[in-house]
């Protein structure tokens, strides 16, 4: 026995020095997951969190198809969904980014596990010390059973998209699927290698977005992650045919794959970056959601009113433009944005007033026009860490978290500021905030 002790302690001591090499081994202790009882039922997830005053409606509602389960038929089919776990309830997690932009979330229904876009670089560090790393893979080893991912999707090759490689793969020791834009982009090899070559070297099945809204290389245009959670893929005429021939355009915000999310009667539209611009960033660009709406505008069996919707390019002012908004119709709307910094100077606004979200994109969301309702509207940089729970078919609740990130800025409206440990916004829609006042005057 006191030889088989100190043996053990080396091998402890051993495992614990064991870290990635492009991350911090000193974090804190890091508190951003807003999980409790995850694995619990409906009623035991949402006591802790807030109404959103949302309910569902049969308008958001998109059919499934019902198939009796066969094992030979295609991968992510109706008769083959990735997981056969039942679930109580969905939840959607967005993460809080320690810098400017960045989009991951984190879904969950059951067992079942779906990754959209993972964040900026592991190596950013929040202001409470912790690093992004320790954020994402903690949570990810919270949510997915035994280290199983179901589908894996990155919208477009943005270091702010993916930029959390390390943690996920740390974290996922398998994946089923994967979709992805489909084009080779040099700046992103290093996603292509050590994400999506790897994890299709353990046995993904590896989908292009332009072959699943064209039904090619076995693609289909809907993907069955449950038998009652499934994803349509929207065509928005900026995919690539020719992997080798890179982006359509220039501005690859505009190459973003698309898609509305389904569970139940709830439904959840999603689009990375996706914009209209047209002239480009020194380079051709195009109108990304002006043609999604008119290749899908006569398919309302999926392309109909939504219950939320994360929104396009952290709110940008080139993206959320009226003619989607007025089809889709969020009623909740999630933004997704790393804190711009106390020197951000843009049109008379500072620092977290000065960048995104932007305020033409809040005001159009803000507009009723022809859509059902105002949304309520959701930010990461002032909720924190956010989860959305609904059991697809009434309500939806969320909570916040305390942040991790402090903040600063100014307008002609006023001055706001928030430090990093502050829960004074966890439940609070920004129509509620000091930000939203402070910065914009709503």
């Amino acid at each position: 026995m006191k030889k088989i002790i100190p043996l053990l302690l080396m091998i402890i001591l051993s495992l614990s020095s064991c870290q990635p090499s492009d991350t911090s081994s000193n974090d804190a202790t890091d508190s951003s997951s807003t999980s409790t009882n995850i694995d619990g039922t409906y009623a035991e997830r949402i006591a802790s969190m807030s109404d959103t005053g949302i309910s569902i409606t049969q308008e958001d509602k998109t059919e499934a198809s019902n198939a009796t389960y066969n094992p030979q038929a295609p991968l992510g089919s109706a008769a083959r969904p990735l997981s056969l776990s039942d679930s109580e309830y969905l939840e959607i997690l967005t993460f809080e980014q320690a810098s400017l932009y960045g989009d991951a979330y984190l879904i969950k229904a059951g067992s079942a596990t779906i990754a959209i876009d993972f964040g900026n670089s592991v190596n950013d560090k929040f202001s409470d010390g912790t690093t992004y790393y320790n954020s994402l893979k903690n949570t990810y080893d919270e949510y997915l059973d035994n280290g199983h991912l179901d589908l894996l999707i990155l919208t477009h090759p943005h270091g702010d998209h993916f930029g959390g490689i390390a943690a996920l793969k740390n974290a996922a020791t398998s994946v089923d699927m994967i979709v992805d834009y489909g084009y080779y982009a040099s700046s992103a090899e290093n996603y292509r290698r050590n994400i999506r070559d790897y994890y299709v070297g353990l046995g993904a099945e590896y989908h292009r977005i332009y072959d699943m809204v064209n039904e090619l290389q076995n693609g289909m245009k809907r993907t069955y992650i449950t038998s009652e959670l499934f994803i349509d893929w929207l065509d928005t005429g900026y995919y690539q045919a020719n992997y080798d021939a890179g982006p359509t355009v220039d501005d690859r915000n505009v190459t973003c794959l698309a898609g509305i999310l389904a569970y139940r009667d709830f439904t959840f539209f999603f689009s990375g970056d996706l914009q209209d611009n047209p002239d480009g960033y020194e380079g051709t660009g195009g109108i990304g959601e002006t043609s999604l709406v008119n290749i899908n505008d006569d398919n309302e069996t999926i392309f109909h009113p939504v219950t939320m919707m994360k929104a396009a390019h952290h709110a940008s002012s080139k993206a959320n433009n009226n003619i989607l908004l007025n089809v889709i119709q969020p009623k909740i709307v999630t933004i997704s944005a790393g804190a711009p910094p106390s020197d951000t100077d843009f049109n008379g606004k500072f620092g977290v007033c000065g960048g995104h979200p932007h305020y033409e994109a809040l005001g159009r969301f803000l507009t009723q026009g022809f859509k059902r309702v105002v949304p309520k509207i959701y930010l990461n940089f002032v909720n924190g860490t956010t989860s959305f729970v609904t059991d697809g078919l009434s309500k939806v609740y969320m909570q916040g978290s305390p942040l991790k990130m402090s903040y600063s800025g100014s307008s002609s409206f006023g001055e706001v500021s928030a430090t990093y440990g502050s829960v004074v916004d966890t439940y609070h829609n920004i129509r509620e905030t000091n930000w939203a006042q402070a910065c914009h005057g709503l």
